[in-house]
């Protein structure tokens, strides 16, 4: 076997980040924020344990995959969630209540990411990501239809599974949705910086990550802190108490500014910003070569195999609706939608709109055994420009 599976154990830890009420959304898919959720899942001391089991994969190269099973095996579908770069599992804790109780769901942490082993030298791609994605198909997902659903860097593993091995399109999977993605084109991104100036900083980027990488471990916020203090000259024990406080709150405003349009509960921010800070910088040094050179507009032909959904924020600076909209013009069939006063973080920012979109893709899914319908028999939604 190209990977093996480490026994099951209960589920604890960091899982279950985030028990969040859409409570803030509205029908009309603007934010607001009269009162947080009486019960977010959270805790003073961090998030609440979570339902389901855990298990590690090892894949053929070495590197440990955590995997979180949850939902209802028997009803023969079951929805697999791909999170993007510097997250991890816990930011699909909405979907995975909303739909535990009627499918399968699977969710992990993408290498180097979360729980899963720190990533190897060398196996920062996209081609490994769509193996590891392979592998959880295999070795963890019940028989049965899948849905695979991917945010960011977790919608380019999809598009990287899609190239090497389309004959599981159609087949074993059965639907695909496409949140704040992107098929290439990432070398040009501005992140809401005046193109200029952008492109003034670019080349600057990799050495910065190298950088903020050379103050060790401790996560995002440890590497950035300790750099700052080696290139100022300071101790960090002298200046960490006013100083953590400082850059955390920097760290915060950076979150809310490219993961959020809109007004979300702090609640949301918090956990947010908590999940993205401990994440390591030197998975986000390691990957950036991958994200630059991405390019996977071929590999969008074989979706046309299966129902599909590509939403975006309308705000999204991390990989602008552009983006999607491109998926979507390869996808002439799929759902899409574009969701107004929303940024990258859809799943966070929009879960209501997300699980609706979900809920209907999963309708549009045809049940084991059955032909998927041809695209001319029901013309797709697209270009949305309003909440699901």
């Amino acid at each position: 076997m190209p990977g093996s599976l480490r026994q099951d154990r209960p589920a604890g830890g960091r899982v279950g980040a985030l028990d969040l009420a859409p409570a803030w959304e509205t029908v009309s898919g603007t934010a607001t924020s009269p009162r947080a959720p009486t019960d977010t899942g959270l805790t003073d001391t961090g998030p609440r344990q979570a339902a389901g089991t855990s298990s590690t994969l090892m894949t053929d190269d070495g590197q440990e995959l955590h995997v979180l099973v949850d939902g209802s095996a028997g009803t023969g579908l079951t929805l697999v969630f791909c999170h993007g770069l510097s997250l991890s599992l816990d930011c699909w804790e909405n979907q995975r209540r909303a739909f535990a109780g009627r499918a399968g769901v699977v969710l992990y942490d993408q290498r180097g990411h979360g729980r899963s082993g720190r990533c190897l030298p060398g196996t920062a791609t996209m081609r490994r990501l769509g193996e590891d994605l392979r592998l959880v198909l295999e070795e963890v997902v019940p028989p049965g239809r899948v849905i695979l659903v991917g945010h960011s860097m977790g919608g380019m593993a999809i598009m990287a599974l899609a190239r090497r091995h389309p004959e599981l399109f159609g087949r074993r999977i059965a639907g695909v949705a496409l949140l704040s993605t992107a098929a290439g084109g990432l070398a040009g991104l501005t992140f809401g910086l005046p193109a200029y100036g952008a492109s003034l900083l670019r080349p600057f980027v990799p050495t910065a990550l190298r950088l903020l990488c050379a103050g060790g471990s401790g996560g995002l916020w440890g590497g950035l802190w300790r750099s700052l203090c080696g290139v100022c000259g300071l101790h960090r024990g002298a200046t960490a108490g006013r100083g953590h406080h400082t850059f955390d709150a920097l760290l915060r405003a950076l979150v809310l500014h490219y993961s959020f349009a809109s007004a979300v509960p702090t609640e949301v921010r918090g956990a947010a910003a908590r999940i993205i800070r401990s994440a390591s910088v030197g998975v986000v040094r390691d990957f950036y070569p991958a994200l630059m050179a991405h390019d996977e507009f071929a590999a969008l032909a074989v979706l046309r195999a299966v129902p599909t959904l590509i939403m975006v924020g309308e705000g999204d600076l991390v990989t602008p609706a552009p983006h999607s909209a491109a998926i979507a013009a390869a996808l002439p069939s799929a759902e899409f939608a574009v969701l107004p006063g929303t940024g990258h973080a859809v799943m966070l920012e929009r879960p209501l709109s997300v699980n609706t979109a979900l809920g209907r893709l999963m309708r549009r899914v045809p049940r084991e055994g059955a032909r998927p319908e041809r695209s001319a028999r029901e013309p797709a939604a697209r270009d949305v420009a309003v909440a699901c």
